[in-house]
């Protein structure tokens, strides 16, 4: 059975002949072991590009791979906003592109088929999908709306609009979803199979889950209804605890809901259990970053049994991006953990 084959059982709910493991988005790390930052892959060939991310696979064995990871900033780009690139690590937004909610222009979102950036990550996706996409899931991401409308607004202004403005939150909100599938729809186009919405801005450390509710979570129906209308999959990844809020992911048409090492994993069985599939939640810094691979191995093999995730539904995966700087062979381990753990 194919890695693709064995998501597909998994986000039916059914059980699969290994547990499947993958790590979550990566970009920064998959071109990192390359010697590439994220600035400098975009000034390689789109062959090249998914000839690094192909090889470190072939290294890894991850059931997921996700080109553009790393890149949701680059919509900002796209629509007039200033970004800057790290060394290492994904880039910053340094300006936003909204700065009166009530004087959006309704067509600004479409500027943003036309950054180069992520028309190469786009052939990149496209190049990927008919090489391995029979076998393995390959995989694109953006913020979700109301991560995205903070980043075009500025985090600040929504979060005090959320008390004193909302017409101008959903204004603004209602832009970023339209922002986010017109990024989105070029990869599907490429051939994708799989696309995770990031929404750390709706963390439960963050926002409550009445504000959630009425906030973040239309807008990401929205998004997740029109790709899952083209036939992906939806994953919807939160940091934080988000414990509160799990039961609203099915709610939103995730297929799949990646938590972070905040929540406990058999509390989000018990929650979305028999409704979505779930992923999570190995600590991306304490366990892959700056443990021994013996330390990875017990952490994975503790997870899956917390998780349950030989019933099926469920995909051992960190909490979260993992660091640059993060060790091959602890990644290793985690998916060797994982093809060896008893089913």
């Amino acid at each position: 059975m194919t890695s693709k084959e064995i998501i597909a059982k998994t986000l039916r709910l059914e059980k699969t002949p290994r547990v499947p493991v993958s790590l979550l988005s990566s970009g920064a790390w998959t071109l990192n072991r390359a010697g590439l930052t994220l600035e400098k892959a975009l000034d390689v060939t789109p062959e090249r590009f998914a000839e690094v991310i192909a090889t470190t696979n072939d290294s890894v064995g991850c059931d997921i791979v996700w080109p553009g990871s790393g890149y949701h900033n680059l919509a900002i780009r796209g629509v007039g906003g200033k970004i800057k690139f790290r060394i290492k690590g994904t880039p910053d937004v340094q300006e936003s592109v909204i700065t009166d909610a009530a004087k959006i222009d309704p067509n600004l979102y479409k500027r943003v088929a036309d950054d180069k950036g992520i028309a190469l990550l786009v052939e990149t996706a496209r190049i990927l999908s008919r090489e391995i996409g029979s076998h393995t899931v390959v995989g694109t991401s953006q913020w979700a709306p109301f991560t995205l409308g903070g980043l075009a607004y500025g985090v600040e202004k929504l979060m005090r609009g959320i008390y004193k403005d909302k017409a101008a939150v959903h204004a603004v909100l209602d832009f970023a979803a339209d922002l986010c599938f017109a990024y989105l729809e070029p990869y599907i186009e490429a051939g994708v199979s799989m696309i995770s919405l990031a929404d750390p801005t709706s963390s439960g450390d963050l926002i409550s889950r009445s504000q959630f509710i009425e906030f973040s979570l239309p807008y990401l129906q929205r998004v997740a209804a029109k790709i899952k209308a083209r036939g992906v999959w939806v994953t919807v990844h939160i940091c934080g605890n988000t414990t509160n809020r799990l039961d609203q992911i099915p709610i939103a048409g995730a297929d799949l809901m990646s938590v972070d090492y905040k929540v406990n994993l058999k509390e989000a069985r018990g929650i979305l259990g028999g409704k979505i599939a779930f992923a999570g939640n190995m600590n991306p810094v304490t366990v892959i970053q700056k443990s021994t691979p013996e330390g990875v191995a017990e952490a994975s093999r503790e997870a899956i049994a917390r998780a349950e995730g030989t019933s099926g539904g469920y995909i051992l995966m960190p909490g979260c991006d993992i660091p640059p700087s993060s060790p091959l062979e602890n990644v290793q381990t985690m998916v060797q953990t994982a093809h060896a753990y008893p089913v």
